[in-house]
């Protein structure tokens, strides 16, 4: 199992989840909820309300949001878009005001636009080629998430548990995450997943503290899935975020033999945990590490399984590659 996060997690295959509820009986809110872009549904939501934008900023203002007229005529009309932190607070606003569901607006925004030093390279990052995802699966992402928003969060410290079951295929990987934002407005990370097997069933994530499931694309032929974590507020430069995350899987047609994570960029810290049924303890385990993908693993010493039946790794100040632990059933 391998995951990425831009820093990536190979991980099972994710489905996309179906549409968000939207409200019936427009059809023409309806399409530009579920289809975007955000101005389009922007414009189509003030229709269907019958307010006029007058009365939109009267409530935004009640509502604690200083939005001007001229902003909200660029918004729905495509010349502009909320970016910095308070003008995406004011959308979760815009969505109750114009009785949408939670989330709807905020989700067509994507992730928010880097500027200035921020939307060139990170100090000590590779490119995702490096961590074994073909510019083909990057293109397919790339149609609905982008690939580098981790690039505008500092990833300070990760910690992940994989606990299997008695057979060795199937587990529950808990995730917790905690990041530094780079500049104004980082409001979500993505997950990149590779099933690690041929025919690997379906797997289930479950967005846990202060974030919510968004976007999930899926590349069928090469089964490299990118899922966004939305936070529930947008950050501030400089300021620490705290995520959690779940992904279950069962009945995979062979039995789980490594559990990675790939970091794009320099990490602080970081801490793989393997818990192991009582009926199907490895007779050896690992640590892994590969600079890039297509690099051998230096690692050679045996991780020590407990009578618990876990066995980690933890790193510091790692630099960017691939990290985690690896075991041989027999």
């Amino acid at each position: 199992m391998t995951s990425t996060y831009p820093a990536t997690a190979m991980l099972q295959v994710l489905p996309a989840p179906g549409p968000r509820p939207v409200p019936a009986g427009n059809r023409e809110l309806v399409e530009a909820l579920r289809r975007g872009p955000f101005h389009t549904a922007l414009h189509a939501a003030i229709r269907a309300s019958g307010l006029s934008l007058e009365a939109i900023q009267r409530r935004l203002r009640n509502d604690g949001h200083q939005i001007s007229l001229a902003s909200l005529s660029y918004w729905q009309r495509g010349r502009s878009r909320p970016e910095r932190p308070s003008s995406l607070a004011a959308v979760g606003s815009l969505e109750r005001i114009l009785r949408l569901p939670a989330g709807t607006l905020i989700t067509l925004l994507g992730p928010v636009r880097p500027r200035g030093r921020w939307a060139n390279h990170v100090p000590g990052s590779v490119s995702l080629e490096a961590l074994g995802h073909s510019d083909r699966s990057l293109r397919v992402v790339s149609t609905k998430i982008d690939p580098d928003a981790n690039q505008r969060l500092e990833s300070l410290s990760h910690h992940q548990d994989l606990r299997l079951d008695a057979t060795g295929t199937g587990y529950r990987l808990t995730t917790r995450r905690v990041v530094r934002a780079r500049a104004d407005g980082a409001d979500r990370m993505t997950v990149m997943m590779v099933a690690d097997c041929a025919d690997a069933p379906p797997f289930t994530i479950t967005a846990g503290l202060n974030c919510r499931l968004g976007r999930v694309v899926h590349d069928e032929e090469e089964d490299v899935t990118a899922a966004e974590l939305i936070f529930h507020r947008p950050l501030r430069a400089g300021e620490s975020f705290l995520a959690e995350y779940e992904v279950e899987v069962s009945d995979l047609p062979e039995q789980v033999t490594r559990f990675d994570v790939g970091f794009r960029q320099p990490t602080k810290d970081c801490v793989l945990q393997t818990v192991f049924h009582a009926s199907a303890i490895p007779i050896r385990c690992y640590p892994l590490w590969q600079p890039q993908n297509s690099q051998p693993n230096p690692l050679d010493h045996e991780l020590r399984i407990e009578t618990s039946g876990s066995a980690h790794v933890a790193f510091v100040d790692l630099p960017a590659g691939r990290y985690g632990l690896c075991w041989e059933w027999n």
